[in-house]
């Protein structure tokens, strides 16, 4: 891997790189004021008492869901920067635990109820982009192996 193949990289892998960074980077801000039960944050974004109760004593199998899709969503668009196939696997792995979280916690700690409509669809939206992602990174990888870089 050397500068130039970075600079060679196709400006739609750019955009979609800073995106997902850009993206990933409020998943881990937002996390962290979930958690570490910001008031300020809940009033500013209109959270009452039933969402800060939802994320106290938040489960860690749960946290451990929400934490590997940010990590590994993060991850992605860097080694795909790089041209490191394995960003392939590491934007399924966070699509994939992001629908294990929205369906797990939809199921066990009445998420839909909890947190509302809007945030439900904006859930699904992500989730729907980061299969996108992962999408975007295997067809990629094709490009890696017929450039040679």
């Amino acid at each position: 891997m050397n500068n130039k193949m970075i600079k060679q990289n196709p400006w739609h892998l750019w955009l979609i790189a800073i995106f997902f960074l850009f993206m990933y980077l409020m998943g881990i801000y937002d996390l962290f004021m979930m958690l570490s039960h910001n008031e300020g944050y809940y009033l500013s974004h209109g959270y009452g008492s039933q969402v800060i109760k939802y994320f106290t004593n938040y489960p860690l199998f749960f946290g451990g869901l929400w934490v590997t899709n940010l990590i590994c969503g993060f991850i992605a668009p860097i080694l795909l920067l790089i041209r490191v196939k394995t960003a392939t696997i590491f934007a399924f792995i966070s699509a994939v635990s992001d629908l294990l979280l929205i369906i797990l916690t939809s199921i066990f700690r009445n998420r839909l109820q909890v947190l509302g409509a809007k945030v439900a669809y904006f859930d699904v939206f992500i989730l729907l982009i980061t299969f996108g992602l992962y999408i975007y990174c295997n067809s990629f990888k094709y490009y890696i192996d017929k450039t040679g870089k």
